[in-house]
């Protein structure tokens, strides 16, 4: 996901920094580029209502998630108000040190009016090429880019959901209320007949065009194995295709397990995230971890707690993408079924965020931890992931019992607690940190 920003600039041409106001613009957008930010200036600075209305044409044609207005000198406050009659965006005020400008009491001045008006907006102070500033830009733009992101994402609940995990039922509503986004509901049976229309021929043809991506993998389970489970990754990427899909779930336990979980892990490093048993709130958990790290998700049960070392273990059956494999990945029977195909391997080490989406309605809540994932061995035949804590897990563990969280916990690499905290805080979902 690309943070997307687009910059325009305000000043007032009796002040002093009027001429130097271009520069600062466009040392602001360059600085945040650097930075990872897909940001451009507009060319505008505003001070009459013609510049306002061409900076508002040409900011409609940006697609821009968050707009900056960079605060050269002290300007008169009705220009904005102006501006968001045209084009109504988050908004980031930047001001900028100096003495004789007036860029910060001015940005002190449009906040007051942007609060009398109910109009939520961000603040940043520094230099135009303050490296810091531009870290903080992104972080406070990546929650309205996530917006953006996920109120495109169709999400595939293929079968439906488990038996007996009431838990997971998903809320459509809801869904499309607190993250935007949109169910699209699929008959199993478009998935088991296409995987009946493919040939062993078309299945082997399929295996060879997979083959760079599965060439590191040890291989134990059957020919045959792997040839269903090929063919059920050719009708989820079918599928995904038909319905432009960037989230599904397919209701796996017990009928598809060993069979959807190759194609999972395939899917996952074609930017297709896929969560089990049904759980389609939980697809979206990891479509947005997705989005924030850019890396497979790994998707988990929260199992068991080391109170002596604070680590948790979380791990799954074994379909995660093989890019965050730590080590060797092994194709082979799954769990409990002992037949068809899972990836078995240790996810790489490093810092990660553990989120979790659940409930219906008004009761739809976020839960968010932040940990260490360390050095493990295979403590569960999946994808186990051993977390550490700062906080300790027995605390942890009541939390998440009195806040009635669920027990699917979708693991992404990096610390993203604050992008999430406030896209939770944006789109009005109860949020806890645990």
């Amino acid at each position: 996901m690309k943070v997307k920003i687009a910059a325009v600039g305000l000043a007032h041409p009796f002040e002093v920094g009027y001429s130097e106001a271009d520069s600062l613009l466009l040392t602001t957008v360059k600085t945040l580029k650097k930075f990872g930010a897909d940001c451009e200036s507009v060319g505008v600075v505003m001070h009459d209502l013609e510049t306002v209305k061409l900076a508002a044409e040409r900011l409609s044609a940006t697609e821009c998630d968050v707009l900056m207005i960079c605060i050269a000198t002290w300007s008169e406050d009705h220009h904005l108000l102006d501006l968001l009659s045209y084009v109504d965006k988050p908004v980031i005020l930047r001001a900028y040190p100096a003495r004789d400008t007036g860029s910060l009491c001015c940005a002190h001045q449009i906040g007051a009016v942007f609060t009398d008006i109910g109009k939520k907006y961000e603040f940043i102070y520094g230099y135009a090429d303050d490296a810091e500033c531009a870290e903080r830009a992104v972080k406070i733009a990546s929650p309205y880019s996530l917006i953006t992101a996920m109120s495109r994402v169709r999400v595939g609940a293929i079968g439906g959901r488990v038996k007996g995990m009431t838990e997971i039922a998903y809320d459509e509503f809801a869904i499309k209320e607190k993250l935007g986004s949109r169910v699209v509901n699929i008959d199993e049976s478009e998935m088991t007949e296409r995987v009946a229309e493919m040939t062993d021929t078309e299945a082997e043809a399929l295996l060879c065009e997979k083959s760079e991506i599965l060439a590191p993998c040890k291989v134990t389970s059957d020919r045959a194995a792997m040839l269903e489970s090929i063919k059920y990754y050719g009708a989820l990427r079918a599928l995904s295709d038909e319905y432009a899909l960037e989230a599904l779930s397919v209701k796996c336990y017990t009928k598809y397990m060993g069979k959807v979980c190759l194609g999972y892990s395939i899917l996952a490093e074609e930017g297709v995230v896929a969560s089990c048993e049904g759980d389609v709130t939980s697809a979206l958990a990891m479509k947005m971890l997705y989005e924030l790290s850019g890396k497979p998700v790994n998707n988990t049960d929260l199992l068991y707690l080391d109170e002596e070392k604070n680590t948790i273990l979380f791990a799954h059956c074994g379909s995660s993408g093989f890019s965050i494999a730590g080590g060797e990945i092994e194709l082979c029977p799954v769990r409990l079924a002992e037949c068809g195909v899972c990836s078995r391997f240790v996810p790489k080490t490093g810092k990660v965020t553990v989120l979790n989406l659940c409930g219906h309605g008004d009761k739809f809540r976020m839960a968010v931890m932040v940990g260490e994932a360390i050095p493990s061995g295979m403590e569960f035949p999946g994808n186990p992931t051993v977390i550490k804590f700062d906080r300790p897990v027995e605390e942890i563990n009541r939390d998440i019992m009195a806040h009635g969280i669920g027990h699917h916990w979708m693991v992404g690499y990096g610390d993203f607690s604050e992008e999430l905290a406030r896209f939770a805080e944006v789109q009005n979902i109860k949020f806890y940190r645990l």
